[in-house]
């Protein structure tokens, strides 16, 4: 027992490089690692009906330290050592480490110049780095059910209710959105909802009342409820007295407070954080690309191939000649380049004549991030479906060019 860990005894071999040389693994791993075990500890809480209780609490309530978390202790232990540094006393030093900026870390560690000055808890909850660092090391469970059962609970609506041609696509887009535009929902709405779609089995309730509970969780309200969300995603805010975070947790959001009334028989519907997490938040980023693509006078298209979660986000065609080009749009909002390249992979349908990676201005705002991104990129791509690393603004300057070529032209089918 070592400053408070049990550190295993490793043979010469094992322990790595001469005392006070460089990392010998990728430090990646390490921090997915703390990552996975910070996201578990916060679960168990969440589980024991206290979702805000203190992570450093974690090991006084009965839940135990993950394996992961623990793992990566040790691994730091030992990094802390071999690089002639005082290791971290105990799981409360290692807590307080993953408040700091990864750059402040006594260790020196090889990162992106966009994750030095991330951390992997923002207070009390995991950062979006953590989350990403788990989802892209792992394929974070939680993210893969919660895409999956949404996606599978839309996909049954669209179909039981489609009666010709694009009728499927048309409401899966449909519903989609209600996720993404609507966080809260009354009763009301969902019973109008249940009329509009009213496919279902042969006895029991429309099958659009399992989309509804699976995205959302009901809360009691007779005769209204009225609520502070914010006004530019929907979200509901923070209502604990005293509480400082008035972030609606969208990410790249400016929160600004309005006041909500809804009309209610019994009660609301509030968006799951899995559905929250990995369909909303990312769906606000598509949605807005979308819009400023249609604003140009073209006639972009959500989420074509819908038999898949992660469709092509937009797709729109761009006049050439008597022709049009199908030009294709996957958006990604990550903190780390880095882990967005290692995870990235090119949806297989539709097939596209050009393909765009677009990210967000603020993330290409953050020194090195598009440099980064390209470079891990490289090597990693389906050289079958080559595509273009681009920001907002260059894809619709990408856009504009193509119009500008074709005279100004409309799109061409």
């Amino acid at each position: 027992m070592v400053g408070g860990f049990r550190v295993p005894a490793l043979s010469v071999d094992e322990a790595g490089p001469e005392r006070g040389t460089a990392v010998w693994e990728d430090d990646y791993i390490l921090l997915a690692l703390l990552s996975h075990g910070l996201v578990e500890m916060k679960r168990r809480l969440e589980g024991l009906g206290e979702p805000r209780h203190l992570l450093s609490r974690a090991e006084r309530r009965d839940t135990g330290l993950p394996g992961a978390w623990q793992e990566a202790v040790t691994r730091l232990w030992w990094r802390f050592f071999w690089a002639g540094l005082e290791p971290p006393r105990n799981d409360y030093a290692v807590l307080e480490l993953c408040r700091l900026p990864l750059g402040q870390w006594p260790l020196r560690m090889a990162l992106s110049s966009a994750d030095v000055e991330v951390s992997l808890l923002d207070g009390e909850e995991p950062s979006e780095f953590a989350e990403e660092a788990v989802r892209g090391a792992w394929g974070d469970p939680e993210a893969h059910i919660a895409e999956q059962r949404v996606h599978q609970a839309l996909l049954l609506v669209a179909e039981a209710n489609a009666r010709e041609g694009r009728d499927a696509w048309r409401i899966y887009v449909r519903m989609r959105r209600l996720v993404i535009e609507r966080p809260v929902i009354s009763d009301v709405e969902v019973r109008a909802l249940q009329q509009e779609l009213p496919a279902g089995p042969t006895a029991g309730e429309p099958y659009v009342m399992d989309f509804v509970r699976t995205a959302y969780e009901r809360r009691p309200a007779e005769n209204g409820v009225t609520l502070t969300v914010c006004a530019r995603c929907g979200v509901p805010l923070p209502q604990a007295r005293g509480s400082r975070n008035k972030s609606c947790g969208t990410p790249n959001c400016e929160t600004s407070p309005k006041i909500l009334h809804l009309p209610t028989l019994g009660f609301y519907w509030v968006l799951h954080r899995g559905a929250r997490r990995f369909v909303h938040d990312p769906g606000v980023f598509e949605l807005r690309v979308c819009e400023k693509v249609r604003a140009l006078g073209l006639e972009p298209e959500l989420w074509l191939g819908t038999d898949q979660p992660d469709a092509l986000d937009v797709s729109f065609r761009v006049p050439r000649g008597k022709r049009s080009e199908l030009w294709g749009t996957d958006e990604k909002d990550w903190a780390s380049p880095v882990l967005l390249a290692r995870s990235f992979r090119w949806p297989i349908e539709p097939e596209c004549d050009r393909r765009f990676l677009v990210v967000p201005e603020h993330r290409a705002q953050v020194p090195g991030y598009l440099t980064d991104l390209r470079t891990e990129l490289a090597g990693r791509t389906d050289p079958a479906r080559p595509f273009k690393v681009v920001t907002e603004k260059q894809l619709l300057t990408e856009i504009r060019r193509a119009l500008a070529r074709q005279g100004g032209g409309s799109c061409a089918r």
